[in-house]
């Protein structure tokens, strides 16, 4: 028979009695891989984005991949002065790296198009000052929004700021809800809008945002720096509203949850309260209401 060999041993026995010095035959095959072939990786990365181009792709895998970049480690080392608050952290993918400066409360976030944003805390001395304006060099801000209504946060950026002030896309003058300013020092020149609310409706944050939008040429070609009290909470808000503006302007729609996605995968701390995600969409509404109206 075939199982049995010329000693009348049958396979079965001989095989017990060999025990475990047998090799497996299965064991010597060729182990098939499971790694792609160079053509089926590229085929891969490429499907990812309709653009089919293989930088889109690895663009699009690393998103999946990268859920959220790691913490920047010494934000917890720094001296206070250097961070407004110990629970609001910045991420090392997305922070502003400065020459010459040990690090700056501030990261990039997109918006409309990519790094359209600084999202930065305000600089409360005169040291954080100097690092801060090194900063406004480095990126080449070409326009900056301060977020908060108190002077302790915007003394040391501009000394004067003018209520309902115009210029030459001016801001109107019918409320003292914003403070304009130029700045020609410090190696930059830009035009700066102030808040002069500290709390605010959405159709309030809307008519502010319009007036700063008008004054300072939105959207800017390079950066917009939105600055707030820790660099993150009023901020997003801010760079929320300005990129839906850019968006509705444009192409007349609007991606509210992929930009909150995007603000919050690129700044650590923004929209994590029940009161700023909810400020947050009332605004998205009430710039549709506004667009709706404008098409009347």
């Amino acid at each position: 028979m075939g199982d049995t060999c010329q000693n009348g041993q049958t396979v079965q026995s001989l095989l017990k009695a060999q025990g475990n010095n047998r090799i497996s035959a299965r064991s010597t095959r060729k182990k098939k891989t499971t790694m792609l072939s160079p053509k089926k990786f590229c085929d891969f990365i490429i499907a990812k984005t309709s653009s089919k181009s293989f930088e889109a792709g690895v663009a699009e895998l690393y998103k999946d991949c990268y859920l959220e970049s790691p913490t920047y480690f010494n934000y917890f080392k720094a001296p206070k002065e250097k961070n407004f608050s110990e629970s609001v952290w910045l991420y090392d993918a997305t922070r502003v790296i400065v020459p010459d400066v040990e690090y700056y409360h501030a990261s990039w976030v997109d918006g409309f198009k990519p790094n359209q944003y600084v999202l930065a805390q305000a600089p409360r001395d005169a040291s954080a000052a100097k690092d801060f304006f090194k900063l406004l060099a480095h990126v080449k801000a070409e326009g900056m929004i301060i977020a908060e209504a108190s002077d302790e946060y915007s003394n040391n950026i501009s000394t004067k700021f003018e209520k309902g002030a115009g210029g030459k896309k001016g801001c109107e003058k019918t409320s003292d809800d914003v403070s304009t300013a130029v700045i020609k020092d410090h190696g930059v020149n830009m035009k700066v809008v102030k808040f002069n609310r500290d709390t605010f409706s959405a159709q309030e944050l809307v008519d502010m945002l319009e007036k700063a939008r008008k004054y300072i040429g939105c959207p800017t070609k390079g950066p917009l720096v939105i600055v707030c009290r820790d660099g993150a909470s009023k901020s997003g808000v801010f760079a929320l509203a300005d990129t839906e503006s850019d968006r509705l302007a444009k192409n007349g729609k609007i991606k509210h949850t992929d930009t909150i996605k995007q603000i919050r995968f690129m700044r650590c701390n923004t929209f994590d309260t029940f009161e700023s995600y909810e400020l947050a969409i009332n605004t998205i509404i009430e710039l549709c209401h506004r667009a709706k109206d404008k098409k009347k």
